[in-house]
């Protein structure tokens, strides 16, 4: 800028004040600084929302290996289980409801892997839309999540104190259900449906083809040794105590889950053999089973009766109910391993 300064008649001088040479300097460096703070914006705004994005698309990620994985485990077709519509949902997990599932696969017999990515809603790209970024030249990233379901027999787990005899449970498989499960250790569909009584005391009713009094010894009438409350922990391939009685142990916390021992089938150790009697009773487990319980007594007001399963009345006491096939997502409460398949089966997620 040009200025007129007094000094000798008809001399021109040109000079900045330091006030506007401040003022220059001033504004370059606000311009440098602007694009470090819209670099900080990016990764404050941008990054904390591709955070947000990656967890919903993990969300339905998951959500989806675990839909599949339980119709996989419930004994249904795992390829129409893989392509079904219902067992998308990877969309109910985004806030936009818009996500890419672009590979479903069967790794092994047993798990199923999900991968989805971040997709733009309404356009269909399969990126995610970025806002500061976009000052640096970023206009979209690209986020993926994967996830892989697996399932199968539990080997371990926590359970009412009772068990049953395996040949008990296998009196309910059909012939076809039965040469699988020898064959294969797994068997298809569901146990036959008859509402049966399991009484727990000394009128145990004899199997044809099974050991007497349900294989119980003298005294033991199926009870286990709890650990806590009314559970026992249970491991597959191993043995474990009995206890005596005609009624639930710590029948204080068992009266209690009376209560809501119908909501659901639990799960029930199959044994394949015990020994001695009373309180040194000892099974040999075998697998899990499920049983849906719809009666039971034990004396006093502790009494619900099934009208299509056998009576129990008198001194009798026991369970009514039936063997089902039971596929549970419950977090901790059992984990997957090998061995026979009675029905009971667990689904987790392994990534």
């Amino acid at each position: 800028m040009w200025r007129m300064r007094q000094g000798s008649p008809g001399t021109d001088e040109s000079s900045d004040t330091p006030q506007e040479r401040q003022r220059g300097a001033a504004t370059i460096m606000v311009a440098v600084l602007m694009v470090a703070l819209l670099g900080f914006a990016a990764l404050a705004v941008d990054v904390g929302a591709m955070y947000v994005e990656k967890a919903q698309i993990q969300n339905g990620a998951d959500a989806t290996a675990l839909a599949i994985a339980g119709d996989c485990a419930k004994g249904l077709s795992c390829t129409a289980a893989m392509s079904a519509s219902a067992n998308r949902l990877a969309d109910a997990n985004a806030n936009d409801s818009s996500t890419g599932v672009f590979s479903v696969t069967q790794p092994n017999a047993n798990t199923v892997r999900v991968e989805t990515n971040a997709r733009e809603a309404g356009s269909g790209n399969d990126h995610f839309s970025l806002f500061f970024a976009r000052t640096l030249g970023i206009d979209t990233a690209e986020i993926t999540a994967v996830a892989e379901a697996s399932w199968g027999p539990p080997e371990s787990g926590s359970t009412l104190p009772w068990t049953v005899s395996e040949c008990v449970f296998r009196r309910y498989l059909t012939p076809s259900q039965l040469n699988e499960l020898d064959t294969t250790g797994s068997f298809t569909g569901d146990p036959t449906a008859t509402h049966i009584l399991l009484r727990y005391d000394e009128n145990a009713p004899d199997y044809p083809g099974c050991a007497a009094q349900n294989g119980y010894q003298p005294g033991g009438f199926g009870w286990l040794e709890t650990t806590d409350g009314c559970t026992a922990e249970i491991d597959v391939d191993a043995t474990v105590e009995g206890q005596p009685g005609n009624h639930f142990p710590t029948a204080a916390e068992c009266d209690a889950i009376l209560a809501s021992i119908m909501d659901q089938p639990a799960l029930v150790p199959l044994f394949d053999s015990a020994t001695d009697g009373g309180s040194n009773t000892v099974y040999t487990l075998v697998g899990f089973a499920a049983f849906q319980v719809t009666g039971y007594r034990f004396g006093g007001s502790l009494e619900i009766d099934d009208d299509l399963a056998p009576d129990c009345s008198g001194n009798c006491r026991g369970l009514q109910g039936y063997f089902v096939r039971f596929v549970t997502l419950e977090e901790g409460a059992i984990s997957t391993g090998g061995g026979p398949n009675f029905g009971a089966i667990k689904v987790h997620l392994t990534q």
